[in-house]
């Protein structure tokens, strides 16, 4: 049933860039061969949420206002830390709960440096995925130095929260890397993406993705930072799979729902949907047959093979999906995905040099852009704009004036993210825009210009995200290039 097609002859960017990033996805990773045992593993699936120890800075209100002559100091003599203790331990645990993660409280308040450094100790001995500190009493910043040192010889991150409306006095020193300090009143916000930076970490370790290639034999590895798992699979498998589907309800319904949907659709056949849902089916068998969380595929020139569609449909659901094999779009897709909820549009850069404008564009953009609970960005489908055997792609219009991000994240000694902010200018069609199916102008917010902006691959996010995404670089002590 497979039919191969053809694109370009000879070698361009996009074989260098394929070659290339699988190249050095490997080279980051220790990779061993597996056999079909170790492939069938289901362990994988069961994920352990980040375990956060969490403590109360302040000395008991008894102390002073059994004292007539007691000193409280800021806030008052009148603010209630215990009872302002429990609505935050009701507020983290919901917190918790939600993120599916642990979130051990420390009942008893620290209020004394022995405490502090008794805390500290266990602190260490623990070594837990992270520390919560909620501080309210001025003079509590010895104490939660303590802390920040012991965490800092652990090598943990430490969401270190001043609940507090008033706090006289400078806080610069807080405001560095491996910790994310907030100073905020009842911002429970906040701490709920502190925890979830934490989570997002634990839970990428804890990940498996597929890297479909040109492999002979299985085999996996893990990367460095993130500590997440790749897992080689030959191609063939992919093939094979494809070659055996029967086009049956299921497919049917599945290609329904994609055309129901599409505001156009231009020039696609039912054999060319019959293939898209093979593709998409097939890629679920092999997660499945995996247990994996993910994929990154070399799907240029594979003719009725090529996934694009489902690509499209697993970023909708939340499911990394990247082309060309690229480790560091797959990992930034991941990342991205798990810190905002919500898929990003991997594409070739492109610019408009007389507006100084940028272009993202590529062909598996996802139309949930606002995650699965969101609505639907309007989309056509239409011929893959670069081979003539006539399988699907996807065009997703962007909304003009809305607010985007950009990211890649980049392996490497000190690991790196590349993050912009912008606005969506256009969504232009093609043609007569060329490059590939879905295409949107950006303005970037924030280089002045905007040929410099840097990488091949990147995610756009739709959405202001930059802060929260430096905040994550500055928690795991990244490098943040590419932004002013």
């Amino acid at each position: 049933m497979s039919t191969h097609g053809c694109g370009c002859s000879g070698c361009n960017r996009r074989d260098f860039l394929t070659a290339a990033g699988a190249t050095v996805g490997l080279m980051a990773m220790a990779t061993t061969a597996i056999g079909d045992e170790q492939a069938e593993d289901k362990s994988r699936r069961v994920k352990h949420g980040a375990k956060v120890r969490a403590v109360f800075l302040y000395p008991p209100s008894s102390t002073f206002k059994d004292n007539p002559d007691g000193w409280w100091s800021w806030p008052g003599n009148e603010f209630d830390a215990e009872g302002r203790q429990k609505q935050y331990t009701r507020q983290i645990n919901n917190i918790s709960k939600t993120l599916s993660m642990t979130v051990n409280i420390t009942d008893e308040p620290v209020g004394t440096d022995k405490q502090a450094r008794q805390l500290a100790d266990q602190t260490i001995a623990e070594n837990p995925d992270g520390l919560l500190i909620t501080m309210f009493y001025n003079n509590s910043l010895k104490h939660a130095d303590i802390l920040l040192k012991a965490a800092e010889k652990a090598k943990i991150p430490v969401i270190f929260y001043i609940g507090l409306g008033v706090k006289h006095g400078s806080v610069d020193r807080y405001r560095r890397e491996g910790v994310y300090f907030i100073q905020s009143l009842d911002n429970f916000e906040a701490i709920e993406y502190g925890l979830r930076m934490i989570n997002t970490k634990k839970i990428m370790s804890q990940s498996r993705l597929l890297s479909i290639t040109e492999a002979k034999e299985t085999r996996e590895g893990v990367e460095k930072f993130f500590k997440t798992t790749v897992r080689v699979i030959p191609f063939t498998q992919y093939e094979e799979i494809f070659d055996k589907i029967s086009i049956g309800k299921k497919h049917r319904d599945w290609t329904s729902r994609i055309k129901g949907s599409a505001t156009e659709i231009r020039g696609i056949t039912d054999t060319s949907m019959d293939n898209a849902a093979r593709a998409h089916f097939a890629l679920l068998e092999l997660l499945d047959r995996n247990q994996a969380d993910g994929l990154t595929m070399n799907c240029l020139r594979r003719g009725m093979l090529k996934p694009c569609i489902s690509f499209s449909q697993l970023n909708s659901q939340l499911i990394p999906a990247t082309c060309e094999n690229d480790f560091g779009a797959m990992y930034t897709q991941l990342l991205g995905q798990q810190l905002l909820g919500r898929p990003g549009f991997q594409h070739n850069p492109c610019f408009e040099t007389e507006r100084n404008h940028y272009y993202a564009s590529h062909c598996t953009c996802a139309p949930q852009l606002n995650g699965p609970e969101g609505p639907a960005t309007p989309y056509l489908l239409q011929r893959f704009a670069h081979t003539n055997e006539g399988s699907c792609a996807i065009q997703v219009f962007w909304k003009p004036d809305e607010p985007v991000t950009m990211m890649r994240y980049y392996q490497g000694k000190t690991p790196s993210l590349d993050i912009y902010s912008g606005k969506v200018i256009a969504s232009h069609p093609m043609p007569p825009a060329a490059g590939c199916t879905t295409n949107v102008e950006i303005k970037i917010t924030d280089c002045p210009d905007a040929c410099k902006v840097k990488g091949h691959h990147n995610l756009l996010f739709a959405g202001e995200h930059a802060r929260k995404l430096k905040l994550f670089a500055r928690l795991y002590k990244m490098d943040t290039t590419g932004t002013t």
